[in-house]
């Protein structure tokens, strides 16, 4: 169950009140990301020399904006269904850099609005988290944690987006993982640790974030 503390957290005035530690608690990549990490993913990781991959880059936004209760909310999306190794997954809104993007914040801003209908105004920039390498798709996604301070109305992208799923900040640090069964391509399958939010199964390089920011949310007290 969550301390005392941590329910405290919930609320969203606490959640403000929280983000000076948040910009100054340290980061815990390799024990947060080894958590919630596909089957031999850190290994593969640990034995890549960076200086040959010519990965591509992108950007994500983890969003927190407050509930009509008051509470703390973040959102995911579900991809719609295409001919790629993240099809149908749950993510982050977030993507690509383009030309007008003029750093990373701004393409996760972008693409959140974009994706979502997120005006990027109304954004606040808390910190960024490590960034992770995905090698199925040879991405090196760097993490954004921003919010608003007003309540959120998301719009979905029909073309990239299936569904908007807004999460309580309570509900992920109120669960552990759980081992899940997910697609690989239409006759593979794999065992991955995932969190189990709102219904929905969150797993890879999105899951192994969320782990970063309940480690960095926590202090180190999530485990």
């Amino acid at each position: 169950m969550l301390s005392i503390i941590l329910i405290n957290l919930m609320e969203f005035n606490a959640f403000l009140d929280s983000i000076t530690k948040l910009k100054e608690n340290d980061l815990a990549a390799a024990t947060a990301h080894s958590l919630l990490a596909p089957p031999h993913r850190m290994d593969q990781l640990q034995s890549i020399d960076f200086s040959k991959v010519a990965s591509r880059k992108a950007a994500v936004l983890l969003h927190f904006y407050p509930s009509a209760a008051g509470k703390v909310n973040f959102v995911l999306i579900q991809r719609q269904v295409y001919e790629g190794v993240h099809s149908g997954q749950v993510s982050f809104p977030g993507g690509k850099p383009e030309v007008q993007d003029n750093h990373l914040w701004a393409t996760a801003l972008r693409e959140a609005f974009e994706e979502v209908g997120l005006p990027s105004d109304q954004v606040k920039f808390v910190r960024s988290l490590s960034p992770l390498y995905v090698p199925p798709s040879n991405f090196f996604i760097t993490p954004f944690v921003g919010y608003s301070e007003c309540l959120c109305e998301f719009i979905p992208e029909p073309n990239e987006v299936d569904a908007i799923i807004e999460i309580s900040l309570e509900d992920l640090l109120d669960k552990r993982p759980v081992m899940t069964r997910q697609p690989l391509s239409s006759s593979d399958f794999i065992e991955v640790p995932a969190y189990v939010l709102n219904g929905y199964k969150v797993w890879g390089a999105t899951a192994m974030i969320l782990s970063e920011f309940k480690m960095l949310i926590t202090g180190g007290l999530y485990k």
